[in-house]
């Protein structure tokens, strides 16, 4: 299985890619992330436990040990040490903004990706993001991979995006090529009527023939991307599309809202968590690692 979870994404404690590493970790001890994938490589993963002063082993063997929620792994990393926000913050700008410099990685990227190695994309989150999508496409969705049972939470994010820089528009291909193939989680619809059609609607793309256009082709990431461009004349409302980001990346979840998914959590809601983003993934993280210990256990 491929790790969708993007290292942008991080969860109350605000710590980009430390619920990436989580994922990894415990979905290698459940035998069942792809083989090319380090639970722990030498990278983001050491980076962001070097940055919390975090014992390597110590943490690894807690997560496959316990094999915790991500909320419960929080917890143990803020029993563990003392957050330092300076360092923390600048690790997320770090994160957000680096690069990818070194030949032999941007060769090995773009050659999964099956884009010319170029150099004209170099953003990091960026190309892996894309490389993950292309190895998923690839590897599990073409092959009806069904390691968790059949029943794929889509983990890519509302804040992910592509090339075209247009967030919640990878999550809505995810998410309709899964329904495509028998794969998604019940408890997601294909394009409902939220953020999908409001996504397609900044775009300017009929949702139906959008729909139509990713069941009947399944298309991988980037072929979605080429035909959203065609349909708008090879040119977007990028004030259009920085709008829609900006509300996406801000937004805040109601009381209603918020009661619905720490019912799902199992958690009371004390009201200092309200931020969109972080409780629909911590949601999402949570309905996964469900799946994942049902799997586990038979």
């Amino acid at each position: 299985m491929i790790p969708l979870i993007s290292s942008i994404c991080h969860g109350p404690l605000e710590i980009c890619h430390l619920p990436r590493f989580w994922w990894k970790t415990l979905t290698r001890k459940a035998g069942i992330l792809d083989e090319e994938y380090p639970d722990l490589g030498h990278g983001l993963d050491a980076r962001v436990l070097d940055i919390l002063k975090l014992d390597h082993e110590r943490t690894l063997s807690y997560l496959r040990t316990t094999m915790p929620t991500y909320l419960d792994f929080e917890t143990w990393v803020l029993e563990q040490v003392t957050l330092d926000r300076a360092v923390t913050d600048k690790w997320n700008e770090s994160v957000c903004t680096r690069m990818h410099t070194n030949p032999e990685k941007l060769a090995e990227t773009t050659g999964d990706i099956g884009i010319p190695n170029d150099g004209e994309i170099t953003s990091a989150v960026l190309l892996n993001s894309l490389q993950d999508w292309s190895l998923f496409f690839k590897r599990d969705l073409s092959t009806n991979f069904s390691g968790l049972g059949g029943s794929v939470v889509p983990l890519i994010a509302t804040i992910d995006y592509g090339p075209l820089e247009v967030c919640q528009l990878p999550r809505t291909w995810l998410k309709v090529l899964l329904k495509a193939r028998n794969l998604l989680h019940p408890d997601y619809p294909d394009c409902g009527g939220g953020l999908d059609a409001r996504v397609l609607n900044v775009l300017k793309l009929d949702r139906d023939k959008t729909v139509a256009f990713l069941r009947n082709t399944t298309p991988q990431y980037l072929e979605f991307e080429a035909w959203v461009l065609q349909e708008n004349g090879g040119q977007l409302d990028r004030a259009a599309i920085h709008e829609w980001n900006t509300f996406l990346r801000n937004r805040e979840h109601t009381a209603e809202k918020r009661a619905d998914i720490h019912k799902t959590l199992g958690s009371t809601d004390n009201g200092s968590l309200t931020s969109a983003v972080v409780l629909n993934q911590i949601e999402d993280w949570h309905l996964a690692h469900t799946d994942l210990i049902r799997t586990l256990h038979g």
